[in-house]
């Protein structure tokens, strides 16, 4: 059959059979030109400011967030839910009250709006660059949504690329076929494939269309993107390649924290903005980053003061050494005060903060409840890391440069700034370490974990004020990777469960 029509999209994501990726019957609307095409990507392709299941778990696995240790009162179905994710529970999927079970369907959504735009480009009218200009965005979409789904739902590419990753579906024509799982590897090869597809049609552009905007897809975004994927397969070359693309080629510049200065409205920098100097792409909803499962609040022994059930790690805390402005503007004070506070009743919960960080805030410091402001970002500074990482044993004055430069724009008085001076093993630690500090609660550091070798740590449980018990994560635990939603087996028999961990007891 030929390509699916277009208006389906917006509806598709529960069918039956095969069609687990597929909608259920075409629509009578068939796109004319590129330009709709090309707008039709907004709405179907991109992660825009209001699209959720997309990243609801990307920060509420790891150990940058811990259990507030103080007596809070919760709702028994908020709190329970919190516990699903956060002891990595193999059922979250069925047994959570929010929808986190729509994860896989929602990516394979938006991967058929980037199918869908792909099929019939040679079918509409428009000159070749306007053509061009939307090839380039969606194959970089599909590869970038790609690279979420295989690094959630398979293994680490460097643990075993030969285990099972996600389903690979490249069309948006209907099949009677059901899908089955492709190899890890397999699924990095496409994401490759189309990061070279997407640059290589941005490179018919002019500079000025390969820049445009940082709403929509540009060539350094593909850049960055092919820096990070070979960053994750222990190709250095390659990383180092297309991270020294992004630093040299485009203009960005580092944020200088020295330089921001507080205002009444805005008390954290914002990097998910487009006047940032070192924003290259803008994406996702502030509140499907920040899901639920982080957000959840109760009250204190007070009955009035609503406080954070979840807070940013004592570990990730005691990261940010002396001089360093990130850990004044990267970390988010938690504020509390009576329900229905003012601004002026809100006073710091001392030691405390918010497990969200460089993304718009609303007055009390929670996430912005905006619908026209996104969340996330692709940044200057992630270059640099996978520079630095990337040549750390092979050319250690440029992973050294790397750093110091980055951290003079994150340091206090940064003429006097002291230099690292690091080698080896320690070098590629520090590297490591400054990683987390920068990229806190942008939704890399499981990811990082995964690649780091799934290392074990714990997440407490904290019950009337006392810590009853941790979660432990083992090291290379099952639970790395997540598990499959008992609704997408169901609805497709040719899908393999990936092993499951043990429910894990305090």
């Amino acid at each position: 059959m030929k390509k699916i029509l277009l208006t389906i999209l917006i509806g598709w994501g529960a069918c039956s059979c095969s069609d687990f990726l597929e909608p259920d019957s075409p629509s009578e609307y068939m796109p004319k030109t590129v330009d709709a095409l090309n707008e039709m990507l907004l709405g179907e392709a991109y992660p825009t400011a209001t699209s959720v299941y997309l990243f609801c778990l990307h920060n509420a696995l790891n150990d940058d967030i811990e259990m507030s240790e103080e007596n809070i009162l919760y709702r028994t179905t908020t709190i329970e839910n919190t516990r699903l994710i956060y002891s990595w529970n193999p059922e979250m999927f069925e047994l959570a009250s929010i929808s986190i079970s729509q994860l896989w369907a929602t990516y394979y959504r938006y991967i058929l709006g980037t199918n869908a735009a792909l099929d019939y480009l040679n079918d509409v009218s428009g000159t070749e660059n306007e053509k061009a200009y939307v090839r380039a965005q969606a194959y970089a979409l599909r590869a970038f949504y790609y690279f979420n789904l295989v690094n959630l739902f398979g293994e680490p590419y460097n643990h075993d690329k030969n285990a099972d990753g996600v389903s690979l579906k490249l069309t948006s024509s209907l099949s009677s076929n059901y899908e089955a799982r492709e190899s890890v590897g397999e699924v990095y090869e496409q994401i490759i494939k189309d990061l070279d597809e997407a640059e290589k049609s941005f490179l018919t552009l002019s500079e000025e269309q390969q820049k445009k905007g940082t709403y929509r897809m540009t060539l350094p975004a593909v850049q960055l993107l092919r820096a990070r994927v070979c960053l994750h397969m222990d190709d250095m070359e390659g990383a180092a390649k297309y991270a020294k693309k992004v630093i040299d080629e485009w203009g960005y510049e580092l944020y200088d924290l020295n330089s921001f200065s507080a205002t009444n409205d805005v008390v954290y920098p914002n990097y998910a903005v487009a006047d940032n100097s070192e924003t290259i792409w803008t994406y996702g909803n502030v509140s499907d980053a920040f899901n639920s499962a982080l957000t959840v609040t109760g009250y204190l022994q007070d009955g009035t003061t609503a406080a954070n059930s979840l807070n940013a790690s004592a570990d990730l805390i005691a990261c940010f050494k002396e001089g360093d402005l990130r850990k004044d503007l990267y970390l988010v004070k938690e504020l509390r005060g009576p329900a229905n506070a003012t601004k002026d009743q809100l006073k710091p919960a001392e030691g405390h903060y918010l497990p969200w960080s460089k993304c718009p805030l609303a007055y009390n410091n929670a996430i912005s409840s905006s619908k026209d402001v996104f969340g996330m970002s692709l940044r200057l500074s992630e270059a640099y890391l996978i520079l630095a990482e990337a040549v750390y044993d092979t050319d250690r004055g440029l992973a050294l440069q790397m750093i110091n430069d980055l951290r003079r724009k994150r340091y206090t008085d940064a003429q006097e700034y002291t230099e690292v001076n690091y080698s080896g093993e320690d070098l590629l630690n520090f590297i490591r370490e400054e990683r987390r500090r920068e990229l806190c609660f942008e939704g890399q550091r499981w990811f990082d974990l995964r690649r780091y070798g799934m290392p074990s740590f714990k997440h407490r449980w904290v019950e009337n004020g006392t810590i009853v018990g941790n979660y432990v994560l083992e090291e290379g635990d099952a639970a790395y990777t997540l598990p499959i939603p008992a609704s997408v087996l169901e609805r497709n028999p040719a899908l393999k469960q990936n092993e499951l961990t043990t429910p894990k007891t305090l």
